[in-house]
């Protein structure tokens, strides 16, 4: 990668604080809700790094994976449980960002 990576735009970046202070916090309160939510973020990151190289398509792609969510959880033998699925998208999100812009 050449030059800085693409700001990520301040709306976005208030997005993703926001679902990492609604789901990490999890751990000393639900540490079973939280175990599930790490692992539905890591699946959500992980379909982010095969499909996006840089930040603008990381954000592109937010409606359609909270829509996929319920789907891709249920065909890995889990299920959403109360979890907002922006809130898993957008701390995914917030993951393959800091990764994208550590590579410039």
């Amino acid at each position: 990668m050449t030059g800085p990576p693409d700001p990520i735009p301040a709306a976005a970046l208030v997005r993703f604080t926001s679902a990492e202070s609604r789901l990490y916090p999890m751990a000393m309160t639900d540490p079973d809700g939280y175990k599930r939510a790490i692992t539905l973020v890591g699946m959500v990151a992980n379909e982010l790094r095969q499909q996006c190289a840089d930040i603008e398509s990381v954000l592109e792609r937010r409606d359609e994976l909270i829509a996929a969510l319920p789907g891709l959880a249920a065909a890995n033998g889990l299920e959403l449980a109360g979890l907002p699925p922006d809130a898993v998208v957008d701390a995914a999100s917030a993951l393959r960002c800091r990764e994208l812009q550590a590579r410039a």
